[in-house]
């Protein structure tokens, strides 16, 4: 009888049992169902939004896309690139090379040449005319003397008489560092037409004469946050007194920071007017000259804004652009000329001088059979003997630097002095001593 109840309890329990697995499993299989009913949709509604929100990414910045080359979080997107890029990171974008030639060749024949070596310290140059002040200085850095503008003034060289159709102008000027502002003067250079000695004084900020071209420069501008890294530069024509011609340009060549020493070149070529600064280019006037006999270059300062505003001008040189004569040495076997310039009672060449030298060193390397002599002339000024002593010297100092820049046979170049014993002209003027102060080239037969 135990034995049956046992059997039954048993049993019952049994069933009880199975249908609470059942239960169970059942209960396990519809919590997972909508487990992944709810998983399903969740990722249905993820989607949906993600695409919606690309979608509305793309319609307002069509630049916007997902970035293909690395993993992205559902909401991170990488703006595309302007252009393709390498390993490096450098743009594969080919850019145009553009070409400008510094085209500016200064005149073979010197006119004019001052670096006011032969004027004291503290005085205003002998050569120079003014209706201001100024005076020679030295700065410290610099191997020249230089020419202190004064305020509100016009400054002119008495040693140009008339300019040629086809001419160079070049020039240094130098400020202080940092000291300019927008209030401060341009550096206007002028070249004029003079009836009257002193009619380069009247031109300034607000009077001109009748015949003029006046080209501007300054360290600085009128924009606050440019200012230290552009300089600006203007230009105005006058003909029969009126202004025919105006306009202006910034130029980062010339400005207080980092270019407060520059060389400023100018080239005519009969109506044609080009003008560059450090190098580069800033000018070029097609109709700027006009039918005028312009015979006078100056200067003027309008007015400067505090006593650091200074400008200093020094190595002016004024040259005539002829052809090349250089040749001639080999045409007719002789050539002569005063552009060779040397330091006074010295033999010590100046720098302005190593145009022609260069040129007739050309000529010589790509014709290295040719033997000739270098013969030195003086003027009549000082001493007979030590002119013809000095003669031989400069005419030495010019075979040396022939020699050794172009490696040339010395040899095939024999050395004269003559001193003043064969002037060209009368040594009664500057101008006539100028003339007389050359270098002979002449082919050995």
């Amino acid at each position: 009888m135990k034995i049956l109840k046992t059997i039954f309890i048993t049993i019952t329990a049994l069933l009880f049992s199975s249908q609470s697995h059942a239960q169970f499993f059942k209960n396990l299989a519809d919590k997972a169902a909508n487990a992944a009913s709810r998983t399903v949709e969740r990722k249905v509604e993820e989607k949906s939004e993600k695409t919606t929100s690309d979608a509305s990414d793309q319609v307002l910045n069509p630049k916007i896309k997902k970035s293909k080359n690395k993993e992205t979080n559902d909401n991170e997107v990488v703006e595309e690139s302007k252009s393709k890029k390498d390993k490096s990171g450098k743009s594969d974008k080919k850019t145009k090379e553009v070409k400008s030639a510094k085209d500016f060749v200064p005149g073979n024949k010197v006119l004019v040449y001052e670096d006011f070596s032969q004027d004291a310290i503290g005085d205003f140059p002998v050569n120079w005319l003014t209706n201001s002040s100024g005076e020679v200085v030295e700065i410290s850095g610099t191997p020249q003397r230089w020419l202190k503008l004064s305020n509100k003034g016009a400054f002119t060289i008495t040693d140009v008489k008339q300019l040629p159709e086809n001419f160079t102008l070049e020039f240094e000027v130098y400020i202080n560092p940092g000291s300019f502002s927008f209030y401060s003067s341009f550096l206007n250079i002028g070249f004029i037409e003079s009836k009257k000695k002193n009619d380069y004084s009247k031109w300034d900020e607000y009077s001109n004469g009748s015949e003029g071209i006046i080209m501007r420069i300054s360290p600085t501008v009128a924009d606050a946050y440019k200012e230290g890294t552009l300089g600006h530069s203007g230009v105005k024509v006058f003909s029969e007194g009126e202004k025919i011609l105006e306009n202006e340009l910034d130029t980062p060549s010339f400005n207080y920071t980092n270019n407060n020493q520059v060389k400023v070149q100018i080239w005519r070529q009969k109506n044609r007017l080009r003008m560059y600064i450090g190098g580069q280019k800033i000018w070029d006037l097609p109709n700027a000259f006009q039918q005028v006999k312009y015979n006078n270059v100056m200067f003027y300062i309008h007015d400067y804004n505090n006593e650091e505003d200074k400008y200093y001008i020094s190595n002016f040189r004024l040259a005539e652009a002829t052809g090349d004569t250089r040749h001639k040495l080999l045409e007719t076997g002789t050539f002569s000329t005063n552009e060779i310039l040397f330091d006074s009672g010295k033999a010590s060449i100046k720098p302005s001088s190593i145009k022609v030298i260069d040129e007739i060193g050309n000529v010589l390397k790509v014709n290295p059979k040719i033997k000739i002599s270098i013969t030195g002339h003086t003027d009549s000024d000082g001493d007979d003997k030590k002119n013809l002593e000095l003669s031989k010297l400069r005419a030495m100092a010019v075979k040396t630097e022939l020699v050794r820049k172009f490696e040339l046979n010395e040899d095939n170049i024999q050395v004269i002095g003559k001193g003043e014993t064969q002037p060209i002209s009368k040594n009664m003027t500057e101008e006539g001593k100028k003339l007389n102060r050359r270098v002979e080239f002449n082919v050995i037969k």
